[in-house]
């Protein structure tokens, strides 16, 4: 007699963007594919979209709002609450998991206007801590007093960005919990090179030698990461130590802003290196010695989970995420934001003592490793969907 076929509950995720790269789309990634098994899952998010990104998981269906776009445009705003109401209703989804701003700020009120029977907001970072005016500040926190509310959940991927909107009174009587956004541990580790020949084979290969001192961040180049302080302190300590090298991994609006600083510092030629994107990031990061982080504004700092993972001692601004990741003096430097001074100290530090090196990468991978499995997140994510599917 055969078996009548259990209809998988159907859930819905939404974003702005679905390049993996980010950790946003990492997080989207790594959830669906671990329990594509249990649930029917769908994606959607405007045009910019990697057509390949899920090519070895036909099972989940892509669907992409072409009226949904990064910045304010009420027009094509309004035409995608139409579009994301209109399929919230046609689909009939058990849940609704928003990511990212702009999406979220559409797609909660979509859900809420179509009766979905349960909304999750993906909180991923603080929206309104970016640099923007006070006038621009205030109306992005009132969208999120107006639109939290259609959320029956907020899921955020540290207890900083809670608290930064509950110091705002957004959200203070939502239910939430905080569930990091995960990492392929093992897949991550394999990337990266295992002998020390290898890596000395790949230092060459970018004119770095065997004792040299490699400095390196990873981010996009905007104002928030702002890479301008990293480059001024490389700048301060090269001279120090001639041997020092800086690699910067990333591309974004401020890529040819931080390259023409880097020359007018007087940064020798041959010791800081503009890498631009980078698939394989762990090779870089394997063949590192210390990981420069000067982000003014964070979800999880997610760069600084994967330096960490793979022994990389980590200097990094205060900024929101960074106590989850690492025990200031302990496994880490946290420094005050935009304070060269202390930036350029402590990241002198390490480039002196070996040992401290070592064992700030000791301690702060035994951590990682037990709280950012993606396999963690993706169990904890399914408990939360099971829970709450009527």
């Amino acid at each position: 007699m055969n078996k009548t076929a259990i209809k998988k509950k159907k859930i819905l995720h939404t974003t702005t963007r679905l390049v993996l790269g980010g950790g946003v789309e990492k997080n989207i990634y790594y959830t669906v594919t671990n329990l594509s098994d249990e649930f029917e899952f769908h994606l959607s998010c405007g045009a910019d979209f990697k057509d390949d990104l899920f090519v070895d998981h036909p099972e989940i269906k892509i669907i992409i709002c072409p009226h949904l776009i990064n910045t304010i445009h009420p027009l094509k705003d309004l035409k995608a609450l139409w579009f994301y109401y209109r399929l919230i209703r046609k689909e009939k989804y058990d849940i609704v998991h928003t990511h990212e701003t702009k999406a979220s700020f559409i797609t909660k009120l979509a859900a809420w206007l179509a009766r979905c029977p349960y909304v999750i907001y993906g909180l991923h970072g603080v929206t309104f801590n970016d640099p923007m005016s006070s006038l621009k500040r205030k109306f992005f926190i009132l969208l999120e007093k107006l639109t939290i509310h259609c959320a029956d959940l907020v899921v955020a991927v540290g207890y900083d960005t809670i608290e930064e909107y509950h110091k705002e009174n957004i959200g203070k009587n939502i239910p939430f919990q905080v569930v990091r956004s995960g990492i392929n541990i093992g897949g991550y580790l394999r990337q990266a090179l295992q002998t020390e020949e290898e890596k000395l084979l790949f230092r060459k290969s970018l004119g770095i030698n065997k004792e040299d001192i490699v400095m390196i961040t990873v981010g996009r180049f905007s104002f928030s990461k702002a890479q301008r302080y990293a480059i001024e302190a490389f700048a301060a300590l090269q001279k120090k130590y001639c041997s020092l090298k800086f690699l910067l991994i990333g591309e974004g609006e401020l890529l040819t802003d931080c390259k023409t600083l880097a020359q007018t510092s007087g940064i020798p030629v041959g010791s800081i290196f503009f890498l631009g994107y980078q698939k394989d990031i762990p090779r870089y990061l394997s063949i590192s010695d210390i990981f420069i982080f000067t982000s003014l504004r964070e979800g999880l700092p997610r760069v600084i989970v994967e330096a960490a993972l793979l022994q990389v001692p980590v200097v990094t601004f205060e900024v929101e995420g960074a106590e989850e990741v690492l025990e200031n003096e302990k496994s880490g430097f946290i420094v005050p934001q935009a304070n060269a001074d202390v930036l350029i100290s402590k990241t002198e530090q390490l480039i002196l003592q070996s040992s401290l090196r070592a064992s700030f990468g000791k301690i702060s991978h035994q951590h990682v490793i037990k709280y950012w499995d993606m396999r963690l997140m993706a169990q904890q994510l399914q408990k939360i969907y099971n829970r709450n599917i009527q």
